[in-house]
């Protein structure tokens, strides 16, 4: 019996979903409510074919999209757009007859159903073989208001990147080329593998003048456009996720990080999100220090390294640790696909123990995280 893989944070239509399964017995439901359980779920199972939203709480829906790329290219994959997202239409007619399948929510279930077998149908004959195309996932780059720096292989062993800033294409390079012309070459390559990293500072200057939709030989269909709120609401709306999630981060680090707090010169530990915002923290009695200055400084410092490190064939950081007079500052990221982008930060004085906090660090954040995945 196959196997269908929905993912979605909406818990009612993730209800409406499994009733509907109920009443159709040609596959075996199995869902998931954030990309991380999804991922686990993907690695377990023989999956035939993946239906996903793009907006979640931590990472969106392009991060399991590009996952997909990666390990599971073939697997016909459902794009859940929602109400409000605009539904993009190729001329050639490949959003439909490829691995991405776009539907716009809400929908019945007989639609998701005949989505389903639409994808089956096309693995069946062969059309899903050979993966991704460039062109039909731009457009969800617009949709979801990305900002990335995105790494393209093609199926002939090419590599480009593209840079985004809130789903505005700013440049592109594959070997000497770069701007507009680097632009169009990569968004014609087939069978891709995507990897997602953050958009440093100097990549932010805008060097294309060809927009997404251009790319991809696309339009929004009925003329709808993705809205310049949307970017703004998808900033609230990732506040609101960290502020509610906020209070079962503190209450797993108060309960799990208690050996920290046995070190000698133990000033401070705090969890931030990728982005350099604080989430949760802790600040050891009578030490006066501000984790929302020390956590945006420090996290630039962590991306631009893991930045250039990554460009050198190194890898991505891992940990970092900063030594100043006032003290030393850690920062140990966690496994983004496993754990969520969250990055822990403590400070200690400098007579502290650095190893030991980091050794510690790494027993305890897989516990932390536990408490609220």
């Amino acid at each position: 019996m196959d196997k269908v893989l929905i993912v979605d944070n909406e818990r009612e239509n993730l209800n409406k979903v499994r009733q509907g399964f109920k009443d159709l017995h040609h596959f075996e439901l199995i869902t998931a409510t954030n990309v991380k359980s999804a991922v686990d779920k993907l690695r377990s199972s023989n999956l035939s074919v993946l239906a996903t939203s793009i907006h979640f709480p931590q990472k969106d829906g392009l991060e399991l999209l590009a996952f997909m790329t990666r390990n599971f290219p073939s697997i016909p994959c459902i794009i859940m757009l929602d109400e409000t997202d605009p539904k993009p239409w190729f001329s050639d007619r490949t959003g439909h007859t490829g691995v991405l399948y776009f539907l716009k929510k809400p929908f019945s279930f007989g639609r998701l159903a005949s989505a389903i077998f639409v994808g089956l149908n096309l693995r069946d004959e062969g059309q899903t073989r050979n993966g991704m195309n460039m062109k039909n996932f731009l457009p969800l780059i617009s949709i979801a208001g990305k900002t990335c720096r995105l790494e393209v292989r093609s199926g002939n062993r090419e590599k480009g990147f593209f840079y985004f800033e809130k789903g505005r294409l700013l440049n592109a390079r594959f070997d000497d080329m770069e701007g507009d012309e680097a632009a169009k070459r990569i968004a014609g390559w087939q069978g891709v593998q995507l990897a997602f990293s953050p958009l440093s500072h100097e990549n932010r200057k805008q060097r294309t003048k060809t927009d997404l939709l251009t790319l991809a030989r696309a339009s929004w269909e009925k003329g709808a456009r993705p809205k310049q709120e949307n970017h703004q609401e998808k900033d609230r709306r990732q506040r609101s996720f960290e502020r509610r999630g906020s209070s079962r981060l503190e209450e797993a680090m108060n309960k799990h990080a208690d050996i920290l707090r046995t070190v000698k010169g133990y000033k401070g530990l705090a969890i931030i999100s990728s982005e350099g915002r604080v989430l949760a923290s802790d600040v050891s009695s009578g030490t006066e220090i501000s984790f929302t200055d020390m956590a945006a400084v420090t996290n630039n410092i962590y991306t631009d390294c893991s930045m250039h490190w990554s460009r050198k064939g190194l890898g991505r950081c891992r940990a970092l640790s900063l030594h100043t007079q006032q003290g030393i500052i850690i920062m140990q990221g966690t496994d983004f696909y496993t754990a969520g982008n969250y990055r822990f930060l403590a400070f200690i004085a400098e007579e502290g123990n650095a190893f030991f906090v980091q050794t510690q660090l790494k027993n305890l954040i897989p516990r932390i995280l536990s408490e609220i995945s």
